[in-house]
Order: C-alpha cells, then sequence, then structure tokens
C-alpha cells in the first residue's frame, strides 16, 4: 500500500488543479522553467492556488535535473503562496515531494563526507516523511544521520545531534509500539554519542526531553479530561471484571518488583483461561487508552527548550537534576555497560557527569517464558532490592544494615556522579533538588540516598518531575468557587474484593480534614461518583483507602471507596484520565504505593500519579511503598496544617517530612513520601517554558 502511494504522490504533484505548467517535451533546465512561468504569473495575475500548484510541478522537475536545493525553495513558496486549506488539502503529496528532495539533498552531502549537513538533511527529510506517515522511510533517514553524526567530534557533532533529536519528534504521532523501540534504540545511541568531556550540553537537553516521556509532556501541555471514543467506552465496559493475579507470578526480581518493567505488547499471556482472557483484555484496552490520549493530545506541537530557557525558569534555590540511563561502551573491548547520564541546571551554570556501573552490563535484560515477555533495565533488579530492604524490618536501627550498605552503593550511581556537588550547591544558597528521573529511577528514594553519610533529606527539600513541562507556572489557577479541601475514606471499601475492614481510614481522614477545616466524606457516601464530583472541584484532595496495582494494565491500577448501585467501588486510574482536574492544585494519597505506576520504554507514565497529572492536576503526593496507618497521618495532618497558611507546596512537604521524622525516624516511615509535580505556590510569578 506505502508503494502505491508513493507512486500517486509523485504522479499526483504533476498534476494539482490550478497547476499552468505542462511538463515539456524534452528535458528544460527547471530555472529556465521558473523565469518564463513567473513572468506569466505577473503579466495574467494568476490566483495564489494557481502559482502555488505550479511552483510544486517546477520542484518536481528541480528533482529530475539535480536542483533539490533549488526545488526545495519552490516548495518552501508554494506552501506560503497557497492558503492553509490548500497546504492541507495537498499536505502529503508535498510532503513526500520535499522528503524525496532533502534526502537526495542528504545522500549528495553524504557522499561528499560532509556529515554535519548530511545528518541535518536526513533530518529534515525523516520530518517530512513523517508528514506523509511514510514512518519506515523517515526512520531509515534517522537512523543513516546517525551514523553521520557519529564521523564526527565535538561542535559539529552536537549540532548534527541536535537537528537529528529534532527531526525525531516527528515520529512521536505515531502509536506503533515498533517506532517506539526503534527511537529509544536510537537514543541510546546519541546518548553513547554525545557524552564526554566535550558534550555539548545544550544538545543533551534536548534529547533528555525527546527521550523522557514525550508522549505524557504532551498529554500535561494540554490538560484535562480524555473524551474517549465510543469504541474505546465499549472496550472498557467489556474490561471492567476484575482479573485475578496470574497464578504464581514469576518476577526475576520478586513480585515486588512488577512495576519496575517496561511496557510492551509482549507481556500478553498464552493461556486462554478466564482470568488470563481478561487479564490480556484490560492490556489491549491499556494500550488503547494510551493511544487515544496520545493521539487527542498530540494536537499540540511540542517545541524542545535549550538550557537558557531552563534556567531562566528556575528558582534561585533549586537545582534540576535529569536523569537519563544510557548504554556505554567500554573503550577498549567495546562491551555494553550500564550507565547512568546527569545533567544538573541551575540560574548559575550547569553540571554533567556520566557514571558507568561496574560489573553491570548494558542494554536492556529480556526475559521469556511460555511466550510471555518482559524487557527491564539492568538497574531494576538492584532498585527492587534497595526498595526491599528499606522497607524491612530495621531491628532498632534508623534502617537495617543491608539497607544502609545498599543506600551508600547506590547514592553516586542513581544521582550519576553529582552527589558529589551537593556541598558546593549548598554553600551557593541551594535548598531544593529537583530529580528528573528515567525508567526504573522512577521508584528511587532519593531523600534517603546518602552524602557525607547522611540522608540527602538532611539538607534539601526533594521533589520529582515527570517532563520539563512542570517547571512553568500552573497554567490553570484554582477558581474562587473551588473548595478548599475534601478528604474521602471507606473502611469498608476493599470488603468486597476480599479485602479487611479498616476504621483507621475514615479517622485517619476526618484528622486531615480536620487539619485545614476541610470536609471529609466518608463510608457510605465515599462513593466513586462522589469522589469524581468532588475531585474535579476542590483545590486540595486526600484519599485514604486501600489500592491495588495492576502489574498487566496501568490504567486500571484503582483506589477501594464504597460501591453504589451503579459501581462496586474502585476508582479507576482510567476514570480520573476522563476527569478535568484543571485548577486542583494538590492531589495526595496514602494507599500504599500511591507513588507509583509504569513506564514504556520512552518513559512515557501510566497509572494513577499519570492519570491525576494529565487530567490537570499541578502536583501529587504519594507513597513509594505501604506506610503504617499512623505514620501516614502525622505528615498529612502536617502537610495540610501548613497549607492552610502557606499555599507553597514544597514547603509545605518538607515541613511535613520533617515533622515526621522527628516522630518516627525510622527510613522506612518518613522516607516514604513522594512529591511529584509542580512544587510552586499558585501564585508564583516564575517565568514560563
Amino acid at each position: 500500500m506505502s508503494e502505491e502511494l508513493r507512486l500517486r504522490w509523485t504522479s499526483q504533484v504533476h498534476y494539482l488543479p490550478g497547476n499552468r505548467f505542462r511538463c515539456p517535451p524534452r528535458e528544460v533546465p527547471t530555472r529556465t522553467s521558473e523565469a518564463q512561468l513567473r513572468s506569466l504569473m505577473q503579466t495574467e495575475k494568476w490566483t495564489p492556488e494557481e502559482r502555488a500548484a505550479t511552483l510544486v510541478h517546477l520542484a518536481a522537475h528541480s528533482l529530475k535535473d539535480g536542483e533539490q536545493e533549488f526545488g526545495r525553495a519552490l516548495i518552501v513558496e508554494a506552501l506560503q503562496t497557497g492558503s492553509a486549506e490548500w497546504g492541507n488539502r495537498y499536505v502529503e503529496a508535498v510532503a513526500y515531494l520535499l522528503a524525496c528532495l532533502v534526502h537526495d539533498m542528504a545522500t549528495r552531502a553524504e557522499g561528499a563526507k560532509a556529515w554535519e549537513a548530511a545528518a541535518e538533511h536526513f533530518a529534515v527529510a525523516a520530518a517530512q516523511y513523517v508528514l506523509c506517515e511514510q514512518d519506515d522511510l523517515a526512520l531509515s533517514c534517522l537512523h543513516i544521520g546517525l551514523k553521520c553524526v557519529q564521523k564526527y567530534e565535538g561542535v559539529a557533532a552536537s549540532r548534527a545531534a541536535s537537528a537529528l533529536i529534532q527531526g525525531s519528534i516527528a515520529l512521536r504521532a505515531s502509536t506503533d509500539e515498533t517506532i517506539g523501540w526503534q527511537l529509544h534504540g536510537l537514543y541510546q545511541r546519541l546518548g553513547y554519542t554525545m557524552c564526554g568531556s566535550t558534550a555539548d550540553l545544550n544538545a543533551m537537553i534536548l534529547l533528555h526531553q525527546a527521550a523522557k516521556g514525550m508522549d505524557f509532556t504532551l498529554a500535561i501541555e494540554s490538560p484535562g479530561p480524555l473524551i474517549p471514543s465510543s469504541r474505546l467506552h465499549q472496550q472498557l465496559d467489556k474490561a471492567e471484571t476484575r482479573a485475578s493475579l496470574p497464578p504464581d507470578p514469576e518476577f526475576p526480581f520478586g513480585v515486588e518488583s512488577a512495576m519496575l518493567y517496561y511496557v510492551g505488547s509482549g507481556e500478553a499471556e498464552p493461556e486462554s483461561d478466564p482470568d488470563a482472557w481478561q487479564r490480556n483484555l484490560q492490556r489491549v484496552t491499556d494500550r488503547w487508552i494510551s493511544r487515544e490520549l496520545h493521539m487527542t493530545r498530540n494536537l499540540v506541537r511540542n517545541r524542545l527548550v535549550g538550557l537558557d530557557e531552563v534556567q531562566a525558569v528556575l528558582p534561585e534555590d533549586t537545582v534540576l537534576i535529569s536523569l537519563f540511563l544510557v548504554e556505554m561502551r567500554d573503550g577498549t573491548t567495546g562491551t555494553p555497560q550500564a550507565s547512568t547520564q546527569g545533567l544538573a541546571v541551575t540560574r548559575e551554570g550547569f553540571d554533567y557527569r556520566t557514571m558507568v556501573v561496574k560489573d553491570i552490563h548494558g542494554g536492556l535484560m529480556q526475559f521469556t517464558r511460555a511466550g510471555h515477555t518482559l524487557f527491564a533495565h539492568p538497574s531494576a533488579g538492584p532498585i527492587a532490592a534497595l526498595r526491599q530492604a528499606i522497607v524491612a524490618d530495621p531491628l532498632h536501627r534508623l534502617v537495617s544494615r543491608d539497607a544502609q550498605l545498599q543506600l551508600s552503593e547506590a547514592s553516586h550511581h542513581y544521582l550519576a556522579g553529582l552527589a558529589a556537588c551537593l556541598p558546593r550547591w549548598r554553600a551557593q544558597g541551594k535548598r531544593h533538588l529537583c530529580i528528573w528521573p528515567n525508567g526504573p529511577l522512577h521508584y528511587v528514594p532519593f531523600n534517603l540516598l546518602p552524602v557525607a553519610g547522611k540522608p540527602v533529606a538532611d539538607d534539601w527539600a526533594v521533589t520529582q518531575i515527570p517532563s520539563l513541562s512542570f517547571l512553568r507556572p500552573t497554567i490553570h489557577t484554582s477558581s474562587p468557587e473551588k473548595r478548599g479541601l475534601v478528604t474521602f475514606a471507606s473502611a469498608d471499601g476493599g470488603a468486597r474484593h476480599g479485602l479487611d475492614s479498616q476504621e483507621s481510614l475514615e479517622q485517619h481522614a476526618s484528622m486531615v480534614a480536620n487539619a485545614m477545616g476541610g470536609t471529609a466524606v466518608l463510608g457510605n457516601a465515599a462513593t466513586p461518583r462522589r469522589f469524581l464530583a468532588d475531585l474535579a472541584n476542590a483545590r486540595y484532595v486526600h484519599v485514604a483507602a486501600h489500592g491495588a496495582h495492576n502489574e498487566w494494565a496501568s490504567w486500571y491500577q484503582c483506589l477501594f471507596l464504597s460501591p453504589a448501585a451503579d459501581t462496586d467501588g474502585r476508582v479507576f486510574a482510567h476514570d480520573i484520565l476522563r476527569t478535568d482536574l484543571r485548577g486542583v492544585e494538590l492531589v495526595t494519597m496514602s494507599s500504599c504505593e500511591s507513588a507509583l505506576g509504569r513506564f514504556d520504554p520512552n518513559d512515557n507514565l501510566r497509572g494513577l500519579p499519570a492519570a491525576l497529572l494529565a487530567a490537570g492536576a499541578s502536583a501529587v503526593i504519594g507513597c513509594l511503598w505501604p506506610v503504617h496507618p499512623q505514620v501516614a497521618t502525622v505528615f498529612f495532618t502536617a502537610l495540610y496544617e501548613q497549607l492552610s497558611t502557606n499555599p507553597d507546596r514544597r514547603s509545605a512537604f518538607r515541613a511535613a517530612q520533617t515533622h515526621t521524622r522527628n516522630l518516627h525516624p525510622a527510613y522506612r516511615d518518613w522516607g516514604a513520601f513522594c512529591f511529584i509535580g509542580d512544587w510552586r505556590a499558585t501564585d508564583s510569578t516564575q517565568g514560563a517554558l
């Protein structure tokens, strides 16, 4: 089909409506024909559409006589001359012609060993091929362009790499999982090519934006409710039935590590029993939700921002640390090595490190059993082990000896060696670490990592962002009509699903509401319908409920509230995704591991936190692991007491963390809480990206 389309477009540009240029019986130089036609355009007063169609036809002939640069200029002029409607009507044929012209220019530059120009031309050609949905040709251009980049070092290589990164963004319009994996590989190779002592940090920040959650960035830059198609509505209804866990699930790093694997269609189970069928149906629906979210939000064109723009919006006391898991190569043997690339940005300057992890092979790990395939980064295992060690009984210590050892070993790796810069930044008056993680690093307790023998949280407020978009001020601020704080809890919410009743949940919710003079919705009143309605109309929302992950379909991660006539009490992430949360400043959850979700190969998040942020909430505070109810009550009560007098979310988080630590000093208690999203007060006057 693609070949037929290409042939049709190749012919179509010769016969566009309004075209006044006839193909000559013999080859006449394009420039000669162009001079004659321009004279006629003036004397006969051609319409804009006639001019545009004729210029495109001329450009098609320039492809034959080696005048590709001239032909490119003709197309640019045609698009500027014709109306927007005209350009949209023939976008595919014109884009294909332009792609062919620029591809020929790239091939010529490659033959002349002008690698930088070749890479830049291949990047432009890739973007044009995407416009006419020729993704295979676009990927081919990017991979050839990468080879050109690898011929260079220094500034020229960085310029060429930046062009390729910009060109790759066009492919984010695709929902094809194969293309996602292809881009993942491209970004890995670019990351390796661009590292080193002469790394161009402006190119590096572009790479991090492209490789880390670009689809999710598009979603949060156009927040609000997802409006599902009628087909997706039907699919959601079919997939609502609760599916049991796979029998005796076998995860290489333990069942707790399920959220640390990359989302992929290879996870489908080959078994045909009813539960496996239901889980596979939810997997399909989960991908469908992501696809529609991506397609509806992709109407907003994303612009990558430079380091100077990032610096301009950072508060004086903040250090942004962007982390990227990249595969390096041993300089002697060429063996792949796992590493973490770290780029730190402050108002005053930059720091860059690449930390190679010794004795850990690079590349992704693939685990297959009976056709069920999982992919994980090599750091997933150590991170799972670290989390398990932290929550283990410390036996009257602040943290177990095993966890202390693992934290010490992890500190430099998970911060990419930038931990050594913390004392210097501290001396400069910095007090806030804003971490932009990647892959399984999203679930590292950065506030517990030791620096000079003490946790980072001793001297720093630590928050996380899943996208640079959270550096902009909140666009959708709370309206005066929004209520202050609403808390939700249902002691028996999980009873229908085999969970024990827990009266302390409702007591907890009442205490948290009282801390800010808010409203507590408890017991039978705390239904999913009431929750979603109040969630959209409150400034702050807190949920004290049992929660459940869905390891095979993250948009089915859920909270258990009270059942009603039309619901069994579960609130799914996809329910939240369909709610308008613009103007909601903070959503907090005390349920187990409520700060977790899953991510795909290009770091697009899914799950409860992702749903809240994509729907418009400014920030989320959740738990990295199960927390004792008493500890959760202390933390969230202190948090909202602070917010009742000062809307600065970061200060409130820091104060609540410190207060909780004073009363419950074990790492697994106070270190469990994770802040994700925009940390600033609503009235922030900081600049915007």
